[in-house]
């Protein structure tokens, strides 16, 4: 791995902008030989990374401060004859060296912000634990891709030493046929940027990552917007501002993930201390992440594909910083919105419509739900009201679970006044949203691995309930 200067960051950006970066992650299933081949090599990245920061931590109590412009130059040059550093292919090496460096950058850049503005100070990078494994990354010109007997196979070099240790084993097989790695059908060698070996939970993961052209949708329009408001039991309430049908994606599946999760980790660290960690955790907690991160991609994916067919051009997210910090809806359900990662999903759209050419707003959504959207209320800035903002009372109030009234009388599904609130609160143009949109949506069940959620959402008069696989849309 090459270490980039600013310029040269900036004219890598400008020569990408019409790129995107697309990651696909392997679970890889090695024989025993070839998992202690694989561990070893990330070992000795971590015995790398804790003796780099040794080196680091040391300096820095000495001098008290840190050169940045040439730190991870200098972490090549100084630690090359390195045991650790030889057992690595040089640029795998390199990689470990620019994270480190990387640590202690944004150390340097809290700790100088302490004595500016006193902020809390913070603490020195600190080191991983002994024998654990540590990701290497090989930059996509060093991993070699062929073809055996119909099927892609990768391979990367290891460091001179590390060869000469793992020669041969005792029946004489060499060491890269227990380093070659099946490619996804996904992946092409010629757009491989680079290829990352990671573990968790003793497990072994690739992380293939690939940079591929922006694909180019001449029908979307940005007078076209599409308002999403988050929550628990409706994970997203999507309403766009064509006067079209909104819609929600059913948020119970996942409600159902975390309370499953805390009730194995309950049963299985009963009778044991808080700290207590085993296998069985290690595989509920893998899967539990598994399954959320599925359900978060599937659910962006169908967003975009709806805004692709219907040519909305722009989004509209509705966001709180404070969402997981402030939320009070008692016990059970702050235990189930604490451990949805709304952050990932805002995230994951990000990405999604820069791919796509879909522009991405995120609004500040203080006083969508309250203040009554069709009686126009005002939509202050939390934090930043006025003692006239703080006093106002909305125009319309909810009545019972997931249903607003307004000042007429009028009753409407609650979510979809906030994704309403939202749109106007980011100055869209918002008159073709009627009544109708806010009372008929449509309900969106996403598959979980095999499973399917058959619970029909509960928000006020659901037209249909859709159950869908989220797939790439058609051009």
């Amino acid at each position: 791995m090459t270490f980039k200067s600013k310029q040269q960051k900036e004219l890598d950006k400008e020569k990408n902008k019409d790129t995107y970066v697309s990651t696909v992650v392997q679970h890889l299933k090695l024989s025993s030989l070839g998992y202690a081949v694989v561990s070893d090599i990330l070992e000795h990245a971590n015995s790398l990374y804790n003796t780099l920061t040794y080196n680091l931590r040391q300096g820095f109590f000495v001098y008290n401060t840190l050169n940045f412009q040439s730190i991870a130059y200098d972490l090549q040059t100084d630690f090359k004859e390195n045991y650790h550093y030889k057992m690595l292919q040089s640029q795998a090496a390199q990689s470990v060296c620019h994270k480190v460096a990387e640590n202690f950058k944004s150390f340097k850049q809290l700790y100088d912000k302490h004595y500016i503005d006193g902020s809390k100070k913070p603490k020195l990078p600190g080191y991983r634990i002994p024998g654990g494994m540590f990701e290497v990354t090989y930059p996509g010109q060093s991993v070699k891709i062929g073809v055996e007997h119909g099927i892609k196979f990768a391979s990367v070099s290891t460091g001179l030493l590390f060869k000469k240790r793992h020669k041969e084993d005792v029946i004489g097989t060499k060491l890269n046929e227990y380093i070659k790695f099946r490619v996804p059908d996904t992946v092409d060698a010629s757009t491989l940027v680079e290829l990352t070996i990671t573990s968790k939970h003793r497990e072994i993961y690739l992380h293939w990552v690939c940079r591929k052209k922006n694909e180019v949708f001449t029908t979307l329009d940005k007078s076209n917007v599409l308002g999403i408001d988050i929550g628990l039991n409706n994970f997203v309430t999507c309403i766009p501002n064509t006067g079209e049908q909104g819609f929600i994606i059913n948020g119970r599946p996942l409600k159902a993930i975390n309370q499953f999760y805390n009730k194995t980790v309950s049963k299985l660290k009963k009778g044991n201390s808080e700290n207590f960690w085993s296998g069985s955790l290690a595989r509920a907690t893998q899967t539990r992440n598994n399954q959320v991160r599925d359900f978060i991609k599937k659910s962006a994916r169908t967003i975009i594909n709806k805004c692709l067919e219907s040519g909305i051009g722009k989004i509209v997210f509705g966001w709180n910083e404070g969402i997981k910090n402030e939320i009070n809806n008692g016990r059970v359900n702050n235990q189930n919105f604490v451990q949805v990662p709304f952050t990932a999903l805002r995230d994951t759209l990000k990405y999604l419509c820069e791919r796509y050419g879909i522009e991405f707003i995120v609004v500040e959504e203080s006083y969508t739900s309250k203040m009554s959207f069709f009686d126009g209320d005002e939509l202050p800035v939390y934090g930043k009201e006025t003692e006239a903002q703080k006093e106002q009372k909305p125009s319309g109030k909810r009545t019972k679970r997931g249903e607003y009234k307004t000042k007429g009388g009028t009753v409407i599904n609650a979510d979809a006044q906030g994704a309403s609130n939202i749109l106007r609160k980011a100055k869209i143009d918002t008159s073709k949203i009627t009544y109708k949109v806010c009372q008929i949506l449509k309900t969106i069940n996403i598959w979980i691995g095999k499973k399917l959620s058959k619970r029909k959402g509960t928000v006020a008069s659901l037209s249909s309930s859709t159950a869908i696989r989220a797939t790439e849309p058609a051009q």
